[in-house]
């Protein structure tokens, strides 16, 4: 891998509900013929230059609260990406049908090596994958969920293998930014906003439901296995910085529709805190199990 990639991150509400409901034949029979999910392809938008917005940070400092929302985020993303050595943990839910999947993960940035995995369970569903990346490869591992007295592991047996590039389009994933949200001028909305906190800013974003997820839907197609892609109602984030603009903390609450067997309408939350080490943190082996 080369050393431009920077951070990696895997937002675990990309994990869907992909619950079976039944109904009647007629109905089911319809439904599998009218038209579903969202062409996102036809959806293109600018990403920001992140690197831009950080050294005119660094060269010409100002007060944060004059930065427009999108600007400060985007220099909070580049500067926690810079770091050599670091670990978020994930937890989130999503509810559709009156029922709940609970997704715990976790991330890791040793210098050019890179650790995520995901555990997620309802009645229904039960995923657990693991991502290993290091020189240009990566390795993607399907398992089982296993639930003992210990919490939530995963156990692991096939994988699959692929290039960063070959990632990044076929899940959406940018080494060099932590967020999958793409955050720019086209995609946040006039509502979002910057405040002081004792321990430094909040950011509050509402972005455009479309033109906001379009990497970010890629990962939810193949972390759920779904045949039609989901639609967003809305997208709410907002992060923690301390007063040097690191990254602390992201909170998501949003809303969309997925289509099985009928269009079922999900809300998801999702806390993720992001930590810069010291040192390297061990990256587990296939066969050894982490708990949550």
């Amino acid at each position: 891998m080369t050393k431009d990639k920077k951070s990696t991150i895997i937002t675990i509400s990309g994990i869907l509900l992909s619950l079976i409901i039944g109904g009647a034949a007629g109905t089911i029979v319809a439904f599998s013929l009218s038209k579903k999910g969202v062409d996102y392809s036809q959806v293109h938008v600018t990403e920001n230059d992140q690197e831009s917005l950080y050294e005119d940070y660094i060269n010409n400092p100002r007060d944060p609260l004059t930065y427009k929302p999108f600007e400060l985020a985007n220099i909070a993303f580049y500067k926690y990406s810079l770091n050599e050595y670091t670990r978020s943990e994930v937890k989130s839910s999503a509810v559709a049908m009156g029922v709940t999947q609970t997704t715990n993960g976790q991330n890791f940035k040793n210098k050019d090596i890179y650790f995520s995995e995901s555990v997620s369970s309802s009645t229904f569903v039960k995923v657990a994958k693991r991502f290993y990346i290091q020189d240009d490869k990566v390795d993607i591992y399907n398992g089982k969920l296993i639930n003992n007295k210990n919490g939530l592991g995963g156990e692991y047996s096939t994988s699959e293998e692929m290039t960063v590039d070959e990632y990044k389009d076929t899940w959406g994933k940018d080494l060099n930014n932590p967020v999958i949200y793409t955050i720019t001028s086209e995609t946040t909305l006039d509502s979002s906003s910057i405040s002081k906190t004792d321990d430094g800013y909040l950011i509050s974003l509402d972005l455009d439901p479309l033109k906001s997820v379009t990497r970010y839907v890629k990962q939810m197609m193949q972390m759920s296995n779904l045949s039609d892609s989901p639609e967003f109602d809305y997208v709410h984030l907002e992060f923690s910085l301390d007063s040097e603009l690191n990254l602390l903390e992201m909170n998501v609450k949003e809303a969309y529709y997925v289509w099985v067997v009928g269009k079922n309408y999900t809300e998801a939350k999702l806390t993720e805190k992001f930590m810069v080490m010291d040192e390297s943190t061990p990256i587990p082996s296939v066969d050894e199990v982490v708990y949550y």
